[in-house]
């Protein structure tokens, strides 16, 4: 019997609702301008836009390799030494980067059915918790309160804030351990295969796919079977009930 349930953020619980690519470029020039203008700071604008994207870049990739996160402000430091931006601009990170993922932050949404389903998961007792693989833990943080789902979940976990990039087993283990439920009580509901449902079979767990967005058509994550795949997070209570 499934007593707890563990969601992934991003295409689980909240969607996109902008051009990724513009949002995040848009984000970064923000950042720059920021600098500049708000902060009197002397900085090569496009330099830092074009060498922060290449740093964010090289760290996914890192990160989805070693499945150990390479968080945000590291990446701005990275780009910061690169460019040779003056030395206060480090003292500023936080903040920077707070500026940078403004315009992204507003554009995750819930979907439609989003507080109703988890809400309606609560009212039957199951225990419910978030993980995100994320580059910035204060965002995940801001996302959940903005969104209003801190009052369903408990805990929610990013791998920023925790260091482990899904699939590694030690998140999944550390949620378990939290709620005192062995891994087959538990079952992870997310969007991607070799992240959120490999990660919960690395631990034991069963793993519900969401495609509301799109179905995942990578070749070589074909081998990774979720024990159920839901069309709407509607669909999750009644798949629940049935493992």
């Amino acid at each position: 019997m499934i007593k707890g349930i563990i969601f992934d953020l991003g295409n689980t619980l909240l969607r996109f609702t902008g051009d990724w690519e513009a949002v995040t470029r848009a984000g970064a020039e923000a950042m720059a301008t920021w600098y500049f203008k708000s902060k009197r700071i002397k900085i090569d604008g496009p330099a830092l836009v074009d060498t922060f994207l290449g740093e964010r870049a090289a760290a996914i990739r890192q990160a989805n390799e070693t499945q150990a996160e390479v968080l945000a402000q590291t990446s701005l430091q990275n780009a910061l030494e690169k460019i040779e931006a003056p030395a206060r601009t480090k003292a500023m990170i936080e903040a920077a980067l707070k500026i940078y993922f403004e315009q992204e932050e507003a554009l995750w949404q819930p979907y439609d059915d989003t507080i109703e389903t988890i809400k309606q998961l609560h009212q039957q007792g199951f225990r419910l918790g978030l993980y995100s693989n994320a580059t910035d833990d204060p965002l995940i943080r801001r996302l959940i309160n903005r969104n209003h789902l801190r009052p369903w979940l408990s805990p929610t976990f990013s791998s920023a804030g925790c260091g482990w990039r899904k699939p590694k087993r030690e998140p999944f283990d550390l949620i378990a351990g939290r709620w005192g439920l062995p891994a087959d009580q538990i079952v992870m509901v997310g969007d991607t295969l070799n992240a959120d449902i490999l990660g919960a079979q690395n631990a034991g767990m069963s793993g519900i796919l969401v495609t509301m967005d799109e179905a995942p058509s990578n070749a070589e994550n074909r081998h990774i079977q979720p024990v159920a795949v839901a069309e709407r997070l509607s669909n999750i209570p009644d798949i629940v009930k049935r493992l």
